[in-house]
């Protein structure tokens, strides 16, 4: 699953345990805009991806995969549209054990 926009998302995986993490970035042109332009975007972003769900399989592993980044991208609009997210930290999101997250980046491959 390849997702353009805003936004890089690594899969961060331990030798040494189970735990795995999914680390965010924003993309430095992106960081470069103006508030309005990074909200103007982030909004297309989150609407395209959308009608991109919507397109496929409903069972299928890229839908389930853009989903959930949906549901996180959904979560910062209103904190990107306002400015309130340094865009040049990683934001870290841990994996629970039996989340479906989990099971789901289990069968991707990441090139």
């Amino acid at each position: 699953m390849e997702i353009e926009g805003p936004l890089i998302f690594r899969i961060i995986s331990y030798d040494d345990s189970d735990d795995r993490e999914v680390h965010v970035d924003f993309k430095e042109e992106f960081q470069q805009l103006e508030l309005e332009e990074q909200a103007s975007q982030f909004s297309d972003h989150v609407s395209s991806l959308k009608s991109r769900a919507i397109e496929l399989e409903e069972d299928s592993q890229e839908r389930h995969g853009i989903l959930f980044v949906l549901q996180f991208l959904e979560e910062l609009v209103p904190r990107i549209q306002v400015g309130d997210i340094p865009l040049n930290e990683t934001i870290v999101v841990k994996v629970q054990e039996e989340s479906p997250l989990k099971q789901l980046i289990s069968g991707l491959q990441i090139n």
